[in-house]
């Protein structure tokens, strides 16, 4: 095998290694549940993924970049909506949804981007991706839909807050890529990530009657979130942007539910339904579809696209 096809192969091995890691990281979240109330296991988390990608920057030359003054409001905004909002929204909503409703739910946000992008930006949108977009919300509404006999309580609401999510997640993406071009994607992630905890942190304080000393297994969760699902799957990811095309890698997101989905029922013994089935099918073709460039669009955006990537997958 020729070094060209080794490196393809180990960016192809990275992205998927990167992929598995944030697909069971929504059964790891339940499990940790059992001792975490959702924000302080927020604030815990990214203490210790701030921590860790700190002592990269701060240890690797290659990192070491100064965040520069004009940024600074920019890059705060982008922890505040991507970091802080997202993960309040998220965590609160995972304690009435399944992980693997939630997961599919989740693959679903592309197509948010691709609305709020039009609405604030003006962009045109063809007939394929008006054609995406109302296929993927009608996935959405097959998954979400529950007869009210059968509705767990705060279903709903972890749906809507779920979305509402999503919308705070585009506008991450919209901040993101005003700097991306700046900045390695280690640092921008640790700067990031620093103004989000920041933010988030005093919010945990209204969850202390609900502190308890974590099990073993939960501890180990949340190092999973905070190690693997923040810093290393980052990494791996980024480590395979290298050799390959973007609309490669956006693939490959698209296995992020059909991983997540299977550990749910793996790990957690959660029923995997037809409802669930066709809906995740459904949504996963309307983001294919809504996120089909042109040859066109393809030569406009090769310039920066493998870079910009990053800011659609670190908050798995």
């Amino acid at each position: 095998m020729t070094d060209k096809k080794q490196s393809h192969a180990g960016s192809i091995l990275s992205v998927l290694g990167a992929l598995i890691i944030w697909s069971a990281s929504f059964v790891a979240v339940k499990i940790a549940y059992e001792t975490y109330p959702p924000i302080t296991l927020a604030v815990v988390r990214f203490i210790v993924a701030t921590l860790i990608l700190g002592a990269l920057v701060l240890l690797l030359p290659k990192f070491r970049v100064r965040l520069e003054k004009r940024d600074i409001r920019t890059v705060a905004l982008a922890g505040l909506t991507g970091i802080t909002l997202y993960a309040v929204l998220q965590n609160i909503a995972m304690q009435w949804m399944s992980a693997s409703n939630a997961t599919l739910i989740i693959a679903s946000y592309p197509v948010i981007t691709l609305l709020l992008e039009s609405a604030i930006y003006k962009t045109k949108l063809n007939a394929m991706k008006i054609l995406g977009i109302l296929i993927a919300i009608f996935g959405v509404v097959v998954i979400s839909y529950v007869k009210a006999d059968s509705r767990q309580q705060g279903e709903l609401l972890g749906s809507v807050l779920l979305l509402a999510a999503g919308v705070a997640w585009a506008f991450y993406n919209f901040l993101t890529k005003k700097v991306i071009e700046r900045y390695p994607p280690v640092s921008l992630l640790f700067y990031q990530m620093l103004f989000g905890t920041i933010f988030i942190a005093p919010l945990a304080l209204f969850e202390r009657a609900q502190w308890q000393s974590p099990t073993a297994t939960t501890f180990a969760m949340m190092l999973f979130l905070g190690v693997l699902c923040s810093v290393v799957a980052f990494l791996l990811y980024n480590f395979g942007l290298r050799a390959m095309q973007p609309s490669s890698v956006t693939s490959m997101l698209n296995l992020v539910p059909f991983f997540g989905v299977f550990f749910s029922w793996l790990l957690l013994g959660e029923a995997i339904t037809p409802r669930k089935v066709i809906g995740g099918v459904i949504v996963i073709l309307g983001v294919m579809l809504s996120v089909r460039r042109t040859k066109r669009e393809g030569d406009e955006i090769s310039g920066g696209a493998a870079v910009a990537l990053h800011s659609d997958a670190h908050t798995l």
